[in-house]
């Protein structure tokens, strides 16, 4: 399979390198040394998660005072939409520089782990490109608040403006979260693959211990990564989702009330929707490749150091699962797979029929 030696590392580490710059990875890092917690490091984190917090009040209330100074007629209900929003980015990113603070040595103990996995596999070009291709869309969905302050900001007050900035950098630390998230799945994904097509080598059967360490790495890494980093894709996941739903509410009311398509909703609703399929796409592909992982473990007649001679030189072996199921629970609520993203969609389908129902009546009347 074709590599990109540099490509995909780059990609990797744009990454990393975004999360410590927004405070996500409150960590230093380098490459001979890794991931390591400094008491400075960890002080300026505290100091920025508590400086957030003391803006909030004030960023939620010039959001408001905001709205109402540009030329833009919006109704109340998509005043109460941005509000609750806003409301919910801020208390995400609040979430996610608390834990990711209060869990610095997990998380530098999940980025060593997977900083060894790249010096062994490097993203493949399809991988690569979809890495690529996420960033893009990110930076498409910052992009498009450019018209916005091209319009209003010789206009709009300072503290206005500040509270403004707040607002992108909050909403924008969501996003690369996600990123984050996704290209290490990609990792994941591809060491996955590695392993795959190792045990399908002729020698495979002399190397059965060698390949079941490494793959016990691979999974211990995956177990930080579910520990770490659930909280933040629950926050993600259920965040995006009544994001999602509360737009496409405003989406039919502005349509019902002014016969016109808000283009700023309906992209807004596209790129959260395919960031989230993303996601869960990404878990899913994983699960599905460590289920071929341990079917290649059966195929090469893998028998537990546990068993003795005479119990394998039985006709009918007793043959163990050499490892467990890659599950990725998100706080023992649900798992990540299509299985609960079918449950997202039908959730959808079902809202949107009661808000059709509710504008006919309307429009009847």
């Amino acid at each position: 399979m074709p590599r990109l030696p540099h490509f995909g590392a780059l990609c990797l580490l744009l990454l990393l390198r975004l999360w410590q710059a927004l405070g996500l990875a409150p960590l230093s890092f380098s490459w001979g040394r890794g991931a390591r917690y400094r008491r400075l490091v960890t002080a300026s984190a505290w100091l920025h998660w508590l400086g957030l917090l003391a803006l909030s009040p004030l960023l939620l209330r010039q959001s408001l005072a905001l709205y109402e100074a540009t030329n833009v007629k919006h109704s109340t209900l998509f005043k109460h939409i941005a509000l609750a929003t806003m409301a919910g980015d801020v208390t995400i990113s609040l979430a996610l520089l608390g834990a990711h603070v209060w869990q610095r040595h997990r998380l530098a103990r999940l980025l060593n782990g997977l900083a060894r996995l790249q010096r062994r596999h490097t993203l493949s070009w399809p991988a690569s490109l979809l890495m690529w291709a996420k960033l893009l869309l990110s930076l498409y969905e910052l992009l498009c608040n450019v018209p916005f302050l091209q319009q209003n900001a010789a206009r709009l007050p300072w503290l206005q403006l500040l509270a403004y900035g707040i607002q992108l950098y909050v909403q924008h630390m969501s996003s690369v979260f996600g990123n984050g998230v996704f290209g290490a799945l990609l990792l994941l994904l591809g060491c996955m693959q590695q392993l795959d097509w190792q045990w399908q080598q002729p020698d495979a059967a002399c190397q059965q211990h060698r390949l079941l360490r490494r793959e016990r790495r691979l999974l211990r890494v995956c177990d930080d990564f579910v520990g770490v980093l659930q909280l933040g894709i629950f926050l993600l996941v259920i965040g995006n989702f009544i994001n999602i739903l509360a737009n496409m509410y405003a989406y039919m009311s502005y349509f019902v009330e002014r016969h016109g398509i808000p283009l700023t909703i309906s992209n807004y609703c596209a790129i959260v929707a395919i960031q989230l399929y993303a996601l869960i796409l990404a878990t899913q592909m994983c699960q599905v490749q460590h289920r071929k992982l341990r079917s290649r473990s059966l195929e090469q007649c893998y028998v537990p150091e546990q068993l003795t001679e005479e119990q394998a030189a039985l006709p009918t072996p007793l043959l163990m699962w050499p490892l467990d199921n890659l599950k990725f629970s998100i706080l023992g609520l649900f798992n990540l797979d299509n299985a609960f993203w079918l449950f997202l969609v039908s959730y959808a389908v079902n809202f949107i029929v009661i808000i059709l129902q509710f504008t006919v009546e309307n429009i009847k009347r």
